[in-house]
């Protein structure tokens, strides 16, 4: 029964993939590419702070050590390239201070093996802490990266009195959310994800494995839902591949161990704890994070100011660069009058 519908599945799949790489695949071989560094390849000055859970935490800094300073946080399954347009529009007159979360990219996993906002929050408060220098700063966070910030000004007031401005990308304060009806949301993915993986227990280790390379595998399926769930429809092909490759380049434990943080996330009272200028942007066409729940959020602090992107998905570091860099200088703005 359970080899049946397997072969069903696998079968399934072929058949969509094939229809839709006769769309799909041409759009990829025929966009056009813009000059300059390949999305992912600037690198930074790389260093490595200790974390929490004896993590090792990967960071990497761009742009003059006298500029104002940006910390940048990003989401899950994503790492320290997801910021790409932002160094390459920024680090010439910006100090940005990039890092990879618990589990992604060049950062170890947790000792413990568990995942939590704490620890996503803790992990932020230590490279503020170890990888920055004295004076103010703004936070910058997308998706999960978002939910780290709120974290950690909850759990460390402290860090008030150094954080100039907030940006929150695609992101949200609760994971659901009684009063508000979205397609599918952040909530409705990780709870497909937990199925999958009580599933996968009871398919013993040969069915977890399996897993895992089926998940590494790249198709012109998973650019097409890459696209159709990750970012705006029209967004460029190449934005989609690269968000397809990151996602494929993530571990699948730590990919199934972040769920449950995800399914229990509730930040509502970080946002009493923002007192500093702060931005809630979001793409009209995000599905993961719905615009409702950044209106949710703005709503409910009194300092924050909505920012809705039209035609833009999730992936708002990438699809709306040119807006996000402008949003990000504009804070910095109030870094230099505090500094000043």
């Amino acid at each position: 029964m359970t080899r049946g519908l397997v072969a069903a599945a696998v079968a399934a799949g072929a058949a969509a993939g094939y229809l839709a790489e006769r769309v799909v695949l041409r759009h990829r071989l025929t966009a056009p590419q813009p000059a300059g560094p390949a999305l992912g390849t600037i690198a930074g000055d790389a260093s490595e702070v200790r974390g929490p859970d004896g993590l090792r935490i990967n960071v990497e800094t761009y742009g003059p050590r006298s500029a104002p300073q940006v910390v940048f946080s990003h989401g899950w399954v994503c790492s320290t390239r997801v910021w790409h347009e932002q160094v390459l529009g920024l680090s010439d007159r910006l100090r940005l201070v990039t890092y990879d979360q618990p589990g992604h990219g060049r950062s170890s996993d947790p000792r413990s093996g568990e995942y939590s906002l704490d620890l996503f929050g803790d992990t932020l408060t230590a490279v503020i802490d170890q990888a920055t220098d004295p004076g103010p700063l703004v936070l910058c966070g997308h998706s999960l990266g978002g939910m780290s910030i709120l974290n950690a000004i909850r759990r460390h007031p402290e860090l008030a009195d150094r954080i100039a401005g907030v940006l929150l990308l695609s992101t949200a304060s609760r994971a659901s959310v009684d009063d508000v009806r979205f397609g599918f949301g952040i909530h409705t993915v990780a709870r497909i994800e937990d199925v999958i993986r009580r599933l996968l227990r009871l398919g013993g280790p040969g069915a977890a494995a399996f897993a895992a390379r089926v998940y590494a595998i790249s198709t012109d399926l998973s650019f097409l839902l890459t696209r159709e769930f990750g970012l705006w429809r029209g967004a460029e092909p190449r934005y989609v591949d690269f968000t397809e490759q990151l996602l494929l380049d993530s571990d699948f434990h730590m990919v199934t161990g972040v769920l449950g943080p995800l399914l229990q996330l509730d930040e509502d009272e970080s946002l009493t704890h923002l007192t500093m200028p702060t931005l809630v942007v979001c793409g009209t066409e995000d599905w993961l994070t719905p615009i409702e729940l950044s209106r949710r959020m703005a709503d409910r602090c009194e300092i924050a100011e909505l920012v809705a992107l039209p035609a833009t998905g999730h992936m708002t570091p990438l699809e709306a660069a040119p807006t996000v860099n402008a949003l990000i200088a504009e804070l910095t703005a109030s870094t230099r009058e505090r500094v000043a």
